[in-house]
């Protein structure tokens, strides 16, 4: 894994909370996503896309996770498509992967594939429905986009995320959460090592508690990062470390900032 500040990206998703101001109690991500969604399918899409790609390029990143209700591969239009790589491009941003959700049919997963490749993504690291392995399997390898399996819950531990990948290991493998993991009490520098070489992409996220999932600044909760990166050099990961911090009441950014300074601290031991 390269000691370079370019493998870092942010995760769009961090914003979860944005479009209602960080204000939604009880919090409910379908409800966030909803909003998000109605807030940039309007006039406004090219205005909240440009904000949230400025606020990440201030903070020092090049690289972004693109969570898919800022640009919904079933609601965007050919004009919004095009704003959005303007505005990526003007801020010397690219797109590593989509997270999220892919898609419950297969005009929808053919559909998020599509705009995936249009915007240069090369992983789609997130959840999709079973039903849809064998189609999804066949579009990535039509359009050279890996899909990397999440352990959200259902799929929380590294042998369920193994049954998904199959005997696909060349186009399927896996997304590593490292906060999931711990929300179930799972080592996740022992889950990367159990996955090896079929970790594609790793979103870094620290919990403050097992058995509850309220993230926090990298290094501020009981998610050992130090031992994961190791874990991750072992098996000769060499892919991006995406940050992701979604508080549910407040602004991510400057636990982020932070999380951004230690990562690089991390990479340089």
């Amino acid at each position: 894994m390269e000691n370079d500040k370019t493998k870092i990206s942010f995760v769009t998703a961090n914003f979860v909370g944005r479009a209602l101001n960080y204000s939604l109690k009880p919090f409910d991500w379908g409800k966030a996503g909803e909003a998000t969604q109605r807030l940039f399918y309007g006039e406004s899409f090219e205005e909240e896309f440009s904000d949230i790609m400025r606020i990440i390029s201030h903070a020092g990143f090049k690289m972004i996770d693109l969570w898919t209700p800022h640009l919904d591969y079933m609601k965007a239009t050919q004009d919004q498509i095009q704003k959005a790589k303007k505005i990526l491009e003007s801020f010397s941003l690219s797109v590593r992967s989509f997270a999220g959700g892919f898609g419950n049919s297969k005009r929808e997963v053919e559909k998020c594939f599509q705009l995936a490749h249009v915007m240069g993504a090369k992983i789609l690291a997130g959840l999709l429905n079973e039903k849809l392995l064998e189609k999804a399997y066949s579009l990535c390898q039509e359009h050279r986009i890996r899909l990397a399996f999440e352990n959200h819950p259902n799929r929380e531990t590294p042998e369920k995320i193994k049954e998904l990948i199959g005997d696909r290991k060349d186009w399927f493998g896996a997304c590593v959460d490292t906060g999931w993991f711990a929300t179930f009490n799972i080592d996740a520098s022992e889950a990367v090592r159990e996955l090896g070489k079929s970790v594609f992409h790793v979103h870094l996220k620290d919990i403050k508690a097992v058995g509850a999932h309220e993230t926090c600044a990298l290094g501020d909760g009981i998610v050992n990062i130090p031992a994961v990166i190791s874990a991750l050099k072992e098996i000769g990961y060499d892919g991006y470390l995406s940050i992701e911090h979604e508080p549910e009441y407040h602004d991510p950014m400057e636990d982020v900032k932070k999380s951004l300074h230690r990562l690089r601290e991390w990479l340089r031991k």
